[in-house]
C-alpha cells in the first residue's frame, strides 16, 4: 500500500498541532512498512524533493498573492482575492496532478489544504484514487480556520463564511472517508453539509509525541500543599480564554495559587494582559519547552473559548501525570480523563474554581499521576497509525468491490 499525504506544511515547519500530527502519521506509517510520500507547500525557494526520516517530501512553492504563514498584514481585498485563488489554484493543481501521476498512490490522505487547493480531490477522483480527508480545524468552513468572531465562537457559518465555503463544501462530496480529530469537529462538518457522499466516517484522535516506546516520562514534582501551581500552555490569544481564567482567579479568595503562562503572545496583547491583570502570582514565560513546563506545574488549565478541535496539550499533560481542568468547548471534553470529570461550564465561568478545588483534592492521591500516564497511552502513535491503516485498507477494499448497476 502506498499513501500520499497532503498537508499545507510539513516538518520542520510545525507551527501547530496539525503539522505535528501529520508528521507522526507519516513516520508511523513508514515504521509500519507502508510507503509514504508527503506533499506540502513552502513560501520560499523552488519546488524540490527531500527525505525526512524515510518519508519522501515534495515541497511546492506556493503560487498566490502572498505567503500567509508570516506575520504580515494584508488588506481585505487582497485577502478575498487570495482565498478565491486558493480554492481552485490552477498552477498548484498542475503540480499536484504531476505528482499523483508520478507516484501512483493507492490512497490520498488530505488534511489542511490551504495554499494547495481542494482541487486535489478532483484530481484524485480523475485518477481513480480514493480520498481520506482529516478535519483538523475549520479551514473548510471559515477563512480564519477557527470560527471565532467578536470574542466568542461562531455557532454556525455566517453569510461571508458560507459564501467562502460553498465551493469547498461541493468539492468535499468527492471524499471517500471523512475523519475528525474529535467527534465534535467531525459532526460540525457533517451538520454543515460536508462529505455528503463519504462512505465512511471515523473519529481518530491525535497522538501524543511524548508517548514513545522508551516509556512515559516519570514525574518528579509532587504537590506538598500551599499555593497550587497552575499552568496554561499554548498560543496566548483571546480565543484561548486566558482572560476568562484570570478574571475568575482574581475574583476568588478560596484557592491559593500561582499561575505559569507558557507560549508566544503578540506584544501589544501581552502588554494589555499584564496591565489589566497586574498580580505577582502570574508569570508569563514566553516560549517554553513543553516537557519542562509540565514538570513545573501541578494542574494544567485549558480554558479555551473557541471550539478547540482536539486540544493536544491535554493529552501531553496527562503523559506527564498532570491533571487537567478544561472547558466544555469543542473536542476538549472528549479527551479529559473521564473519571475526573474536570470539565467546567463556559456559560458559567465561575465553575472553573470548583473544578480546580477538585483537581487539588486529586493531588492528595499518590497514585493519581500514574493513573493519568496510563490514560495517556490511549493516545499513542501506534494507536493512531493502526486506526488510519485500518481505514485506508477498508476504503481500498470497498473500492475493489464491483458495484451492481440496476438495469
Amino acid at each position: 500500500m502506498k499513501i500520499l499525504i497532503v498537508n499545507t506544511l510539513y516538518f520542520p515547519d510545525e507551527p501547530g498541532g496539525a503539522e505535528v500530527s501529520t508528521r507522526l502519521l507519516a513516520e508511523g506509517l513508514v515504521k509500519a512498512g507502508i510507503e509514504v510520500c508527503v506533499v506540502c507547500a513552502t513560501g520560499t525557494g523552488v519546488d524540490h524533493v527531500d527525505n525526512v526520516n524515510g518519508v519522501k517530501v515534495y515541497r511546492l512553492r506556493s503560487v498566490n498573492l502572498y505567503w500567509p504563514h508570516v506575520r504580515e498584514k494584508h488588506g481585505r481585498v487582497a485577502k478575498l482575492i487570495w482565498h478565491a485563488i486558493d480554492v481552485y489554484n490552477v498552477i498548484m493543481s498542475r503540480k499536484l496532478a504531476s505528482i499523483i501521476a508520478r507516484e501512483k498512490p493507492d490512497v490520498i490522505s488530505t488534511s489542511n489544504l490551504s495554499c494547495l487547493s481542494v482541487d486535489i480531490w478532483r484530481l484524485a477522483r480523475n485518477a481513480s484514487v480514493p480520498i481520506v480527508h482529516t478535519a483538523r480545524d475549520y479551514y473548510l468552513m471559515c477563512p480564519t480556520a477557527i470560527m471565532f468572531s467578536h470574542s466568542k465562537p461562531c455557532q454556525r457559518q455566517c453569510g461571508v463564511c458560507s459564501l467562502y465555503a460553498q465551493p469547498k463544501r461541493v468539492a468535499s462530496a468527492r471524499v471517500a472517508a471523512a475523519v475528525g480529530v474529535s467527534r465534535f469537529v467531525l459532526q460540525k462538518h457533517l451538520e454543515s453539509g460536508y462529505f455528503s457522499r463519504a462512505a465512511r466516517t471515523a473519529v481518530i484522535y491525535n497522538a501524543c509525541e511524548s508517548l514513545e516506546a522508551s516509556g512515559v516520562p516519570q514525574r518528579t514534582r509532587r504537590y506538598q500543599g500551599g499555593p497550587v501551581r497552575l499552568g496554561v500552555l499554548g498560543r496566548v490569544s483571546r480565543e484561548k480564554g486566558l482572560e476568562l481564567l484570570l478574571e475568575q482567579l482574581l475574583a476568588d479568595d478560596t484557592l491559593q495559587w500561582t499561575l505559569a503562562v507558557g507560549g508566544h503572545a503578540d506584544a501589544d496583547y501581552l502588554q494589555n494582559l499584564k496591565s489589566t491583570y497586574d498580580d505577582p502570582r502570574i508569570e508569563y514565560l514566553g516560549r517554553v519547552k513543553s516537557d519542562d513546563f509540565y514538570d513545573s506545574i501541578d494542574i494544567l488549565v485549558v480554558p479555551s473559548i473557541w471550539n478547540e478541535p482536539f486540544g493536544r496539550v491535554t493529552v501531553e499533560a496527562y503523559s506527564h501525570g498532570v491533571p487537567v481542568v478544561g472547558a466544555n468547548t469543542g473536542g476538549i471534553p472528549e479527551v479529559i480523563e473521564p473519571r475526573t470529570n474536570l470539565v467546567f461550564d463556559m456559560a458559567r465561568p465561575s465553575t472553573v474554581i470548583g473544578k480546580l478545588h477538585e483537581a487539588v483534592a486529586l493531588l492528595e492521591d499518590p497514585g493519581v499521576h500514574d493513573r493519568f500516564r496510563e490514560y495517556a497511552r490511549r493516545f499513542s502513535i501506534d494507536a493512531m497509525v493502526d486506526s488510519y491503516r485500518a481505514l485506508y485498507e477498508s476504503v481500498l477494499a470497498e473500492q475493489a468491490v464491483p458495484r451492481v448497476v440496476c438495469p
